[in-house]
């Protein structure tokens, strides 16, 4: 059964009001979902549309994002039109509203560990947005994530993935402009994607982007008399390994710590580093398509399954970091395995 996607005002803090019309003459919607990263509806409509006047940037799309049938509404950012006269519309998550409004000035005096930090980010925003959504912390473990000592203006989606994310990992899980922040989403139902069963489309790449070996950190800055530039004195801390080609990367340590650190103080911030972000191997990424079968379950963003392609000598499971999903058809399209968006430098989560 085609799913209609329906068009609704919203204010300019993204907020959804009343319902404008149906929009039943789409003809692709796709709606594409990344682990800490992308969250966005494209729509095609053909030449003549009924509603098309009705379709303004600033306006909300609510379309179906997965298997399940859960719905999300996306802020129209952007309306392009095709040589045959087919207008595109380009939409974002309605959490993007957050990449717009800024971390407050009094969020520096919040510092603890990430279920102090997390709530500040909501409680210290400009404008604010208390009002308009609720956060949720659902990590386990004792994990580092201050905010620092002197904070650049940020907005409060890049604190959520630097301060947060880039600092004690995890993921966010976007519904609506509510955020909940959890060790790791999905679930294991015993999802498949088996080759001559329900295989349908398949490719593969391992590329040495987004890779690193090894880190030049460093603490302070040069000409600060208050916090002179500290490094490390063999300057590059390289991790444990044999890999086809070295690739350093810089790391700012200066949030770590109030004060200078000694040398063992660095050390010790970079084998925590490397324990969270060296790579096991050349990042290996697979995308992959299927039709659903009898005995399919539904699979989302997150989730772990099996993947058997026995002409590759694949038999392997792992997480599902990306997915495009037909918002018409109300099914997925392709998912990716193998690489995660972490929000900093040179970090790569591989199968396993």
């Amino acid at each position: 059964m085609t799913r209609i996607l329906q068009l609704y005002a919203a204010n300019d803090q993204g907020v959804v009001t009343t319902r404008i019309c149906p929009l039943p003459d789409v003809r692709t919607a796709q709606v594409k979902r990344e682990i800490n990263g992308e969250y966005s509806l494209t729509a095609v409509l053909p030449r003549g549309s009924l509603y098309e006047n009705e379709i303004q940037t600033g306006r909300a799309v609510k379309a179906t994002v997965n298997e399940a049938g859960t719905e999300q509404y996306f802020i129209i950012k952007k309306r392009s039109r095709t040589l045959t006269g087919d207008m595109s519309v380009y939409a974002e998550h309605q959490s993007y509203y957050f990449g717009g409004v800024m971390l407050g000035a009094g969020a520096a005096n919040e510092q603890g560990r990430p279920e102090v930090t997390f709530p500040a980010i909501r409680t210290y925003a400009v404008p604010s947005i208390t009002g308009i959504c609720t956060w949720t912390y659902s990590r386990s473990g004792a994990l580092r994530a201050n905010f620092p000592a002197r904070p650049r203006p940020i907005s409060v989606m890049e604190a959520l993935k630097s301060y947060l994310v880039g600092a004690a990992g995890g993921e966010l899980i976007f519904d609506g402009f509510n955020v909940e922040y959890v060790d790791a989403m999905g679930a294991d139902n015993g999802a498949f994607y088996r080759y001559a069963v329900n295989l349908t489309d398949m490719g593969a790449e391992d590329v040495l982007d987004g890779y690193a070996t090894g880190i030049y950190p460093f603490w302070g800055s040069q000409g600060d008399t208050n916090r002179p530039l500290t490094v490390l004195t063999n300057k590059v801390y390289n991790f444990t390994g044999t890999w086809p080609i070295q690739v350093i990367v810089p790391v700012d340590m200066t949030d770590l710590f109030d004060t200078q650190p000694t040398q063992q103080q660095l050390l010790d911030a970079c084998a925590e580093y490397e324990t969270l972000h060296k790579p096991t191997g050349i990042p290996l990424s697979i995308r992959a398509a299927r039709v659903r079968v009898e005995g399919d379950v539904a699979v989302d963003l997150g989730d772990t399954v099996r993947v058997v392609n026995t002409p590759w000598g694949i038999d392997i499971k792992t997480r599902i970091f990306a997915l495009t999903f037909d918002a018409l058809q109300g099914r997925v399209l392709d998912v990716q395995f193998g690489t995660v968006n972490p929000g900093f430098a040179g970090a790569v989560k591989n199968m396993k």
